[in-house]
């Protein structure tokens, strides 16, 4: 091949070289890679907000919070405006014998204006039921009746013991000398072998009764006849659930923290040694409710 030949042929492998590289986009170009939308942008961000509050991203649950616990602690005494209330019972007698017709209570009640349907009123408690609340002072009493509506039953035959003390309209009983009554009587007959001794040390539990407020701290009241609360002296011990304490003052008292649900109170008299005060009365269990639906 000549020389003029084979430089024709290198001119023409030059041209075509030039031109493959011009159509094949011989300065590179590369392609913008789009950025994310505000939707994309939302998505991660609601996945890590997701991850950060325990949704699919947390490891582990959180455990609810436990209650608080039961505890009773003391109130202060409520003093009495003017006079102190007095309270007497006048029928029936002291050991009388009814054979027939109704027992009917009478009192003689000062300086405690009663109020129906709330407000100030009388505890009256048959034996060792719970308390019916007395709201009429000047009518006579149907114990027959009274304890048929309150507490479902009747009087029964033989001998009974009736306990009275003024209450406040949340049914803190009054603590002051001559505001307790009690009488002992017979209905039909009298019951073989009682023994009460109304000079003794006495225990009167009074609440807490019922249903009681949820959220509510609940109310434990009690009666001492012949007898003074005092550390390393008398006392009484309560039992809640399982759990027990002491009270050493004579004083209203409350339960805080119950959940909803049935309950059980035990109240004992105890002596210095810590041992029952022996009584008819001074050992008394009572269920009672906390709820968020009280009648």
């Amino acid at each position: 091949m000549t020389s003029s030949i084979r430089r024709n042929v290198l001119m023409i492998l030059l041209a075509l070289t030039t031109a493959i590289g011009a159509g094949c986009g011989g300065s590179e170009q590369r392609a913008e890679t789009p950025s994310p939308t505000d939707t994309d942008r939302s998505a991660d961000e609601m996945g890590l907000a997701a991850e950060g509050s325990g949704g699919e991203g947390a490891t582990a649950e959180q455990a609810p919070p436990s209650p608080p616990p039961v505890m009773i602690v003391a109130g202060e005494h409520t003093p009495i405006e003017g006079a102190a209330p007095t309270l007497r019972i006048t029928a029936p007698r002291a050991d009388q014998l009814i054979r027939t017709g109704a027992v009917t209570i009478r009192m003689n009640l000062g300086n405690w204006p009663l109020e129906a349907p709330q407000g100030p009123h009388v505890h009256l408690i048959v034996d060792d039921e719970p308390y019916i609340a007395i709201r009429d002072a000047r009518a006579p009493i149907d114990l027959d009746a009274v304890m048929q509506q309150n507490l479902g039953h009747g009087l029964s035959e033989g001998t009974h013991v009736v306990r009275m003390f003024p209450s406040r309209g949340h049914h803190e009983s009054v603590k002051e000398p001559g505001a307790f009554a009690m009488v002992v009587f017979h209905y039909r007959s009298r019951t073989d072998g009682f023994s009460f001794d109304p000079t003794a040390p006495l225990l009167t539990y009074s609440r807490p009764k019922g249903c009681n407020p949820a959220g509510e701290r609940v109310l434990l009241d009690f009666y001492v006849s012949n007898a003074e609360l005092a550390e390393g002296g008398t006392r009484v011990r309560w039992t809640l659930d399982g759990q027990s304490g002491e009270i050493a003052s004579w004083t209203p008292h409350f339960i805080e923290h119950l959940q909803e649900g049935e309950h059980s109170l035990q109240l004992t008299l105890i002596g210095a040694d810590g041992s029952p005060i022996p009584g008819m009365f001074n050992d008394t269990t009572r269920t009672f409710t906390v709820s968020s639906s009280c009648p």
